[in-house]
């Protein structure tokens, strides 16, 4: 696996899409009559929907040869917020291994918070079409209180084909509690032991 990935816990990856599809993509979410998301409040969300499938399996190359490791997708993930939206700090469930959120669209600048191996908090602010790759299962991560109007954000998330959570491709398999902790611990020291 990529080292600077496995050091940070998270890399950035400038102009992951086209800024000009990346608006398409927010124009889309905007137009959705959207449920609201469990995760954050007063906010909405969709799963799945084809415009974030085409760019999970079209970027799935791309981003397992940055991350060195072959990577099957699991699912993809828009948000949009609104003005007072927190993220609180969590981390993923076993399906989101190796995780990417891109900027689609907003009206002001909204960092995502991340915690690296030593524990340091660190800020990174993406623009329209940039991507951060982060190991969402070991990996803390948040996001302040939203001040602008509306921001859009897509998530693609993968496991590595020879990963512990490799039979969580394309979601077919969700682990239970228990099962997913337990091999959050061993994922943890397999990627310091890659290092």
């Amino acid at each position: 696996m990529n080292k600077d990935l496995l050091k940070n816990n998270y890399l950035i990856v400038k102009n992951l899409i086209d800024s000009n599809l990346a608006k398409d993509i927010s124009d889309y979410i905007k137009s959705k009559d959207l449920p609201p998301c469990k995760q954050v409040s007063n906010a909405n969300y969709c799963a799945n929907e084809i415009p974030f499938l085409e760019v999970l399996c079209m970027e799935c190359p791309k981003i397992s040869n940055i991350v060195k490791s072959t990577l099957l997708p699991t699912y993809a993930f828009a948000r949009l917020y609104q003005k007072g939206n927190i993220l609180k700090k969590h981390m993923d469930r076993s399906a989101c291994e190796v995780s990417v959120t891109v900027h689609l669209d907003g009206d002001t600048s909204w960092p995502i918070w991340i915690t690296t191996p030593d524990g340091k908090d660190v800020s990174v602010d993406l623009q329209s079409g940039d991507g951060m790759i982060y190991l969402g299962c070991i990996a803390p991560h948040w996001r302040t209180e939203y001040k602008g109007k509306e921001y859009t954000q897509v998530f693609l998330h993968y496991v590595r084909s020879t990963g512990l959570y490799n039979k969580c491709f394309f979601d077919k398999e969700r682990l239970d509690k228990q099962t997913h902790e337990r091999l959050k611990t061993q994922l943890v020291k397999d990627y310091r032991n890659l290092l």
